[in-house]
């Protein structure tokens, strides 16, 4: 089996390349010397060839010394580690090592196990340099986002302190200010609005440039407490995601603060999502609860928990207002008033985002989801999914069959 790390050996004098070869037990640093050269051109061509994790070279060679060497490195990006191994100690050359990213400076002629644990502690460092380059890596790309794991723990009610740990490679930490969760990718940011705003927009793009944008559910943790700046952004939002993103939803949590974790925020949004937040939609349903922090007044509450309760049943405002005992006038306005939808906007989202669950389980005919969900006409629940999710029951089967 290869070792993991390749090395490169470079300097002008044979006896050392071979000392270095033969008296260095590179293997307890799961590492090989995988090719030698005798100045720093040749080492520059080699390094396009084999692509080394680590280079000890020399500093005073001919051609080109090790200094030209780290330099040229330097223009390259090379993302490995270069140690020098020299008789010279001159502060100079140290000084101009440093400058040029060098990680170590180790005189000749001292015991080879000196240079193995620079060796050693050049590649810890040089391993978890790449780990964190790989995972900012990947939430910079809009293909290769964070693991779906870490959204699947947060839904679940991971603890906050486990999450932060698992993030703690990519030195982010887990704001209590503003969190963004999209699609699988998870962003941390400042609450600021405008950074939210840019930060859903490079989203978007990252959806729009990978095809999946049609097929994402964006979902806003958001620790702002101004309902009108949230509105604002997700109007803009909308306005950029426009008919390309019908089947994305927008969903957001109350404020969340010290006295309440982001497991149970993200689980809010992600409620809220569902239900209402279509693309297309009314994008105010848990607007309400942001002002301060303050909860939907109890009619309104009260109200969607009949919605949740009852959505596969034959239901009206009016049944809804006669459970509440109160007036349908009266039902119909605080409802608007707090959730910035209607009692049957909201329960046509809620059901079919029922039918859209169940449609992706498989388990039961297209006609059969319609009359589960509350649709009593089949033909009419296909013309009310395909309005509000933009394709057929049928196509969104494809498309549950196309990601699986």
């Amino acid at each position: 089996m290869a070792a993991k790390y390749k090395i490169l050996i470079v300097d002008d004098e044979y006896l050392v390349r071979r000392g270095l070869r033969e008296t260095v037990d590179w293997s307890v640093l799961d590492a090989e010397i995988v090719a030698e050269c005798e100045n720093g051109r040749q080492a520059i061509a080699e390094v396009e060839r084999c692509r080394p994790d680590l280079i000890i070279s020399d500093v005073r060679m001919p051609v080109m010394d090790g200094l030209a060497m780290a330099e040229k490195l330097a223009e390259m990006n090379f993302d490995g580690a270069v140690i020098f191994y020299s008789g010279y100690s001159d502060f100079e050359y140290v000084r101009k090592a440093m400058e040029y990213g060098v990680s170590g400076y180790v005189l000749k002629p001292e015991e080879n196990d000196l240079l193995t644990r620079k060796a050693a502690e050049t590649i810890t460092v040089l391993e978890e340099r790449r780990k964190k380059s790989n995972a900012l890596q990947s939430l910079s790309s809009g293909a290769a986002y964070i693991k779906e794991i870490y959204f699947r723990k947060l839904e679940e009610g991971v603890d906050d302190r486990s999450l932060r740990d698992q993030l703690s490679v990519l030195n982010i930490s887990l704001p209590r200010s503003g969190t963004v969760l999209y699609g699988k990718a998870l962003r941390m940011l400042d609450a600021a609005f405008e950074e939210l705003y840019r930060a859903l927009l490079r989203a978007l793009d990252n959806f729009k440039a990978v095809g999946d944008c049609s097929r994402e559910k964006f979902i806003i943790v958001t620790g702002l407490t101004d309902a009108d700046a949230l509105r604002e952004c997700a109007e803009r939002l909308y306005g950029e995601c426009g008919k390309n993103a019908s089947f994305a939803c927008v969903g957001l949590s109350g404020a969340f603060g010290a006295d309440a974790d982001l497991c149970t925020a993200a689980a809010q949004a992600k409620a809220a999502a569902s239900p209402v937040f279509e693309v297309g939609g009314v994008f105010s349903f848990a607007e309400a609860g942001m002002r301060g922090g303050k909860k939907l007044k109890k009619i309104a509450e009260d109200a969607l928990a009949l919605i949740v309760a009852h959505y596969s049943e034959k239901i009206t405002v009016k049944w809804a207002a006669d459970k509440l005992f109160i007036s349908e006038s009266h039902l119909m306005h605080e409802f608007k008033e707090e959730t910035g939808a209607t009692f049957n906007e909201c329960l046509t989202y809620y059901r079919i985002a029922k039918a859209k669950e169940l449609l992706a389980q498989g388990k039961m005919r297209i006609n059969e989801i319609a009359a589960a969900v509350g649709f009593a006409d089949g033909r009419y629940f296909g013309q009310v999914f395909k309005e509000r999710v933009g394709i057929t029951p049928s196509e969104y089967i494809d498309l549950i069959h196309e990601e699986s």
